[in-house]
């Protein structure tokens, strides 16, 4: 708007530059065109001013856009936690989040599936953090269910065993007997307030080994997926007694 009107000031001013003879002597235009020059002058700086008022119209509409993008951005980076559609963590960190959450959950469906080769057993089998931790839980209220391979069978056994009858908690688990040359084990945690979380990886093969390698999701239809894969492998095993 100021363009405007500074470009609006000079054309009228422009106009009386006929007067200023000693501006004309200077640049030797004879008197008879110095009316047309004043004219084109006029024209010129309305137009000066036009051009560079649309100029700073449009720096003003993409600086507002700009900055629209950049605040939608930050929403969308602040919002991003909350989705929390991928995390990674190795197989250790995994664990050490499972031992320490399991407490909060209410129920839990595990897979345990891996070569009797691999060292998966070792570190997190009988009397580990992790399965001191399933065994409280359960016996504070926690249902359990898990998929184990003929290999870890004794381990599930066990912590059937040791559910109090009449107790609160519940443990139940199966075995499939048929060997899968590689298989991704997962569980997944639905919490005391409804919320799921689900955590994939471990990926043991009979030929490549052990892969800890975690990752980590509370995207609803990735865990609705894998909680009917469970539920398959679940109905298809030999219950642990």
């Amino acid at each position: 708007m100021l363009s405007i009107v500074t470009g609006l000031v000079l054309g009228v001013l422009s106009l009386n530059l006929t007067s200023f003879d000693f501006m004309w002597n200077a640049f030797g235009v004879p008197r008879d065109l110095r009316a047309a020059q004043s004219t084109g002058l006029g024209i010129l700086f309305l137009c000066t001013g036009f051009l560079l008022a649309l100029y700073f119209q449009q720096e003003d509409f993409r600086m507002g856009v700009l900055a629209a993008q950049q605040a939608e951005m930050a929403r969308v980076l602040a919002s991003w936690p909350a989705v929390d559609v991928f995390r990674y963590q190795t197989g250790e960190e995994a664990m050490t989040s499972l031992t320490a959450r399991i407490a909060d959950a209410r129920t839990v469906i595990n897979t345990r599936i891996a070569s009797p080769k691999l060292t998966m057993a070792v570190r997190h089998g009988p009397n580990s953090p992790w399965d001191l931790a399933v065994r409280r839980a359960v016996a504070e209220g926690l249902t359990f269910r898990e998929v184990v391979s003929t290999n870890h069978a004794d381990l599930a056994r066990d912590r059937s065993r040791g559910v109090v009858p009449g107790g609160h908690g519940v443990y139940e688990a199966v075995v499939i007997r048929n060997a899968t040359p590689v298989f991704m084990n997962f569980t997944i945690f639905e919490y005391r307030d409804g919320t799921k979380e689900m955590w994939f990886g471990w990926a043991a093969s009979r030929t490549s080994g052990f892969e800890a390698t975690v990752v980590r999701t509370a995207e609803a239809r990735i865990v609705a997926l894998f909680e009917h894969w469970h539920a398959d492998l679940f109905s298809s095993g030999q219950p642990v007694k």
